[in-house]
């Protein structure tokens, strides 16, 4: 089941701007970078990649020279029209509309100036002379250009490969596509189809199941896992499960007709028996949701069909065997929908063992 999209609670942007002090750097720019990402989305509770930091995020240089007690030194919001929001009132009421245009922060470990700075100390000691006694900024604001560029590569440095970061804001442009076409599945017309209707795969379970997609050839016991993991059941894999299978008009033996060679191209029979095109797949034991949903149909033998095109290519056929437990056998009622052959039971007694009679075949090679 998908998980629903996680949103950035205003209580945290709150506590940020109020109290910097008690957030990691890296940390606080997340969760700024993921708030202007939602408020500039044109549709609610959707992402849209683009230079977040660059356009709301601003670093600038800190002028203290003494031990900084915390990676950030301090924070202050900014309204879309520029005015400084000051009180808390202010801010909630920008947030809730949407409206807050951009955030200042103060690193205390990372710049030009301050203690932790890369110039000399005595640069700091000018600037902050000029800040106090002529109040001229301009100094500062100059450096900040630089600063300001330097810490937003920085941080996105750290955040290059740190793939789940990008997952939640680029997640259509960059993050699952990647995955996607590590799958095999490169096309939006692929996707599209994978997804669609009941049963659909959804494209972040075929990114999470990439790797598997991608080991060729895929062994039993891989399969097996996969499926069990992704429907959340007991599966098991029966290999070289033999069929009759029959022989073409035109590849049978006709005496007078076609040239044949016994012991070579002689055939005697119109069908083969073949173990080596086939495999059977045990599902369960199944509770009756689950195993109405895997009965041919329904959402999970829906899904199941285009896992196994997936996962293990369209080489082989199916043989679906469903489990279903004892304890849900019961006897059957007339108008309840049953359908004879699949979970219609005659029962005089509680069932002593699980039943194993519902079986159909999938035949992904086309």
């Amino acid at each position: 089941m998908q998980a629903p999209n996680r949103r950035i609670d205003p209580g945290v942007v709150d506590a940020l701007l109020d109290e910097p002090h008690r957030f990691e750097f890296f940390q606080a720019v997340r969760v700024l970078e993921g708030l202007f990402a939602r408020q500039a989305s044109d549709a609610p509770g959707a992402w849209r990649h683009g230079d977040v930091v660059a356009q709301h995020i601003e670093f600038r240089n800190t002028l203290s020279l003494g031990f900084p007690p915390s990676e950030i030194e301090g924070a202050r919001s900014f309204h879309d029209g520029g005015a400084l929001l000051d009180s808390g009132d202010e801010r909630d009421a920008a947030l809730a509309a949407g409206e807050l245009g951009h955030v200042e922060l103060t690193p205390a470990f990372f710049g030009l100036l301050g203690a932790q700075g890369a110039l000399p100390l005595h640069y700091t000691e000018q600037i902050v002379a000029r800040e106090h006694l002529k109040r001229d900024h301009a100094a500062r604001a100059f450096f900040d250009v630089f600063s300001n560029r330097a810490t937003a590569l920085f941080y996105a440095a750290w955040k290059k490969y740190r793939l789940p970061f990008h997952y939640e804001l680029d997640r259509d442009e960059r993050y699952l596509p990647l995955l996607l076409a590590i799958a095999g599945v490169p096309s939006d017309e692929i996707r599209d189809s994978l997804a669609a209707g009941a049963g659909g795969v959804l494209d972040e379970a075929v990114a999470g199941y990439a790797l598997a997609a991608r080991h060729r050839p895929m062994s039993a016991a891989y399969l097996q896992r996969a499926l069990s993991d992704y429907f959340r059941v007991p599966v098991k894999i029966d290999q070289f499960v033999g069929k009759w299978y029959d022989v073409p008009p035109d590849q049978l033996s006709v005496l007078g007709e076609v040239n044949v060679v016994l012991g070579a191209t002689a055939l005697v029979g119109e069908r083969v028996w073949q173990r080596d095109m086939r495999a059977r797949i045990v599902v369960g034991p199944l509770s009756k949701r689950d195993y109405e949903a895997f009965l041919p149909g329904g959402a999970h033998a829906v899904a199941l069909e285009r896992m196994l095109t997936l996962l293990a290519g369209v080489t082989l056929e199916y043989e679906v065997k469903l489990v279903l437990k004892r304890t849900e056998v019961g006897a059957s009622v007339l108008g309840a929908g049953s359908r004879l052959g699949w979970d219609v039971f005659l029962c005089t007694r509680d069932a002593l063992d699980d039943r194993s009679d519902a079986r159909y075949e999938l035949h992904v090679i086309h």
